[in-house]
């Protein structure tokens, strides 16, 4: 019995050592992502592209070689047909490796094969996964990249203006102490980046704080350092990869949003909802784009990307296209995290990403001052600097990466884990050594920057605002207050303008010409201007009373341009006519245009007196005038015809142009009742 009984006990021991003897692995390559065929990706009723591979290697971990594997088909879509594995049994060669294809079925899903040793059934199997797409996959994936962008800028923005409507003028005020000095600019631009989430909208302020005269030009140099710096953070959020909780963020946000009675809480409710969004689209664009990891020509073109100045051209232009470099490096930080792409070739990307952002600001600076054109450019500048130093580091700087947040080993799943942290602190540390390179010569570049662009007196210069003031915008009923004397402003110079139109016809002085441009001038330069700081004051989360009072304004700023260029297009057109063909007016024609003219002058006058004291009894009593207005002007056209009848030959020569200009006097009066009437329909809608 006991002979019996250490045989038995040898057995067991030489069973239970044997099972560790063989392993079966799932081999991998360097240059080869996805080596071992696990995961593909492929259309129905076909071959898969690359072959499924197995590794069998000893306790020693050397490869063994004439080792016998068993392939089978052990799960499948619901009622697939037409699956098998071109070779079941497979021996492996001398470096350990045995492999086979598999021809996929007609149905889409997912076919799982698993591998077994037929020389040691106590090795342990492995489990392969293909995924069959149907031919319109690439659609689906475009379909969704494109929707989690979508979802994921929605997210940014969204964010952004509950962060900026929470802080409100408390924000301002600080920023304003915080640039005393270049090291507290820099301070004060990573905050407002932080809360704007965007250094162009960072840019935009620091250009409406110089053009009010808050901050130098030379003090928003080191804010835009700082706003270099705050963008990283939103990357650094991202790369901890909150996408599995993101609809916990969209949930709170939405319930603190419309269950909030504070406007402030409201506010912060929409921040953490736009955030639950930047995760949720994120979210989406990763599961869109996971069949991309095992797709040849992708992966092809993820290698050719570590060609750096390939990857900063579509970097550069990317970013240009959606206006973001966060969500640029949001959806780099997307496919790292799927491991479709080298921290080589993210390198290169990123920097073309600030490269755009940096373009971003100069497209928008094109219609602005040159305080405007300065603070994109020097942003831009900045940026182009860092990348000409830093491309030449690339690939020492991807080995401190790669020190610093290390993977556990080259498979590509350790890579992928790693890779949205070390894409995320590639952002930042170069924003680090931008502001490093450039914050002690910030004096020298802004001399510079005055040098390239210097300033340049332009006809439109020469006017001026007498009551818009930029740093009220975050009060719109202060702000609006002050638009709607700009307003009057602009309705007196087209008043003037007005009471000059029969000036030619009358002394036939062709310099009044260049007192109508200027004029005309003047009333654009207030239109532009009244028009943009509106919009500024809507962007603040005006409330819908106040949209309502802003658009009201620019309806009448509207108003006023048309009466502007009746007179300096359309009725210099025939002045120009009248002077050259040496005509004259009768004396009793000449008398009823002034008397027309008159009746402009005080409706006018009457609408622009309504539009300040929002009378509606004097709207109506202006609506009546015009009636009575338009009655003169055809009685007008009568007595015209009548002189005609009586062969007046003055009148004669006139007729053409003494018509016209009753028609354009009269639709001056148009317009200018116009202003009156948009305020007794707009009141008719609010009751």
């Amino acid at each position: 019995m006991k002979k019996f009984s250490g045989i038995f006990i040898f057995l067991a021991f030489f069973i239970t050592t044997t099972a560790f003897c063989v392993e079966l692995r799932k081999p991998t390559k360097a240059d080869t992502p996805s080596f071992s065929g696990d995961n593909q990706v492929q259309l129905i009723n076909t071959k898969t592209e690359n072959p499924i591979r197995v590794l069998v290697v000893d306790e020693n971990n050397n490869p063994l070689a004439n080792h016998k594997l068993i392939f089978r088909v052990i799960n499948y879509p619901k009622n697939a047909k037409n699956f098998k594995i071109l070779n079941t049994e497979v021996i492996t060669d001398s470096t350990g490796i045995a492999e086979t294809h598999f021809k996929i079925g007609d149905k889409e899903g997912y076919y799982e094969i698993l591998v077994l040793s037929a020389d040691n059934p106590y090795a342990k199997p492995l489990l392969y996964t293909i995924k069959a797409q149907k031919k319109s996959w690439i659609f689906f994936i475009i379909m969704g990249l494109l929707g989690g962008i979508a979802i994921f800028l929605f997210g940014m923005d969204f964010m952004s203006k509950g962060l900026q409507t929470s802080t409100g003028t408390k924000l301002r005020n600080i920023l304003h102490k915080f640039t005393s000095n270049r090291f507290l600019a820099l301070i004060a631009g990573i905050i407002a980046t932080v809360i704007f989430q965007s250094s162009s909208a960072t840019s935009v302020m620091l250009v409406g704080f110089v053009e009010a005269e808050i901050l130098s030009f030379t003090q928003t140099l080191g804010m835009l350092l700082g706003a270099g710096i705050g963008t990283t953070i939103t990357a650094q959020l991202i790369a901890l990869k909150l996408t599995d909780y993101s609809l916990i963020f969209v949930a709170v946000g939405f319930f603190l949003m419309i269950a909030a009675k504070k406007t402030v809480t409201s506010n912060i409710g929409k921040a953490i909802l736009g955030f639950g969004f930047i995760f949720f689209g994120m979210f989406i664009m990763s599961e869109a784009m996971y069949p991309l990891r095992e797709y040849p020509e992708f992966i092809n073109l993820m290698l050719r990307l570590e060609n750096p100045f390939l990857g900063i051209l579509i970097g550069f232009v990317f970013t240009a296209l959606i206006q973001s470099s966060a969500a640029f490096i949001g959806i780099l930080i997307t496919i790292g995290s799927k491991g479709l792409i080298s921290l080589e070739a993210a390198i290169p990307l990123i920097l073309g990403a600030n490269l755009g952002t940096g373009m971003t600001a100069i497209l928008a600076s094109i219609n602005t001052g040159r305080e405007a054109k300065r603070v994109a450019f020097a942003h831009t500048l900045f940026k182009f600097i860092g990348v000409i130093v830093f491309v030449l580091f690339i690939p020492e700087f991807a080995i401190f990466l790669k020190k610093i947040t290390p993977a556990a080993s080259n498979e590509i799943d350790d890579l992928a884990k790693v890779l949205p942290f070390q894409i995320a602190n590639t952002h930042t540390f170069f924003s680090l050594f931008v502001a490093a390179l450039l914050l002690p010569f910030l004096n020298i570049m802004a001399k510079l920057i005055i040098f390239i662009i210097p300033d340049k007196k332009t006809i439109e210069e020469k006017f001026s605002l007498k009551y818009i003031d930029k740093s009220y915008i975050s009060s719109p009923a202060l702000a609006l207050s002050l638009a709607k004397k700009e307003t009057e402003r602009m309705g007196e110079t087209v008043k003037e303008l007005v009471s000059l139109s029969l000036v030619p016809f009358i002394n036939k002085d062709e310099k009044i010409f260049s007192r109508w441009q200027i004029l005309e001038n003047e009333s654009d330069f207030l239109k532009n201007n009244i028009n943009k700081y509106l919009i500024s004051v809507g962007a603040e989360n005006s409330s819908p009373e106040n949209l309502n009072e802003a658009f009201q304004i620019m309806y009448v700023v509207k108003e006023l341009e048309m009466i502007g260029d009746i007179v300096n297009t359309n009725i210099k057109k025939h002045a120009e006519k009248f002077i050259t063909q040496n005509l004259d007016f009768s004396e009793e024609g000449q008398n009823e245009l002034k008397i027309l003219q008159e009746k402009c002058l005080k409706q006018i006058s009457r609408s622009i007196e309504v539009f300040n004291e929002v009378n509606l009894e004097k709207a109506a009593h202006v609506k009546n005038k015009f009636k009575k207005y338009s009655a003169l002007a055809e009685e007008l056209e009568r007595h015209h015809y009548s002189r005609l009848i009586e062969n007046n030959p003055k009148s004669i020569s006139s007729s053409e142009i003494h018509l016209e200009l009753i028609g354009l006097l009269n639709a001056i009066n148009r317009h200018a009742t116009n202003i009156s009437r948009i305020l007794i329909n707009w009141n008719s809608q609010k009751n």
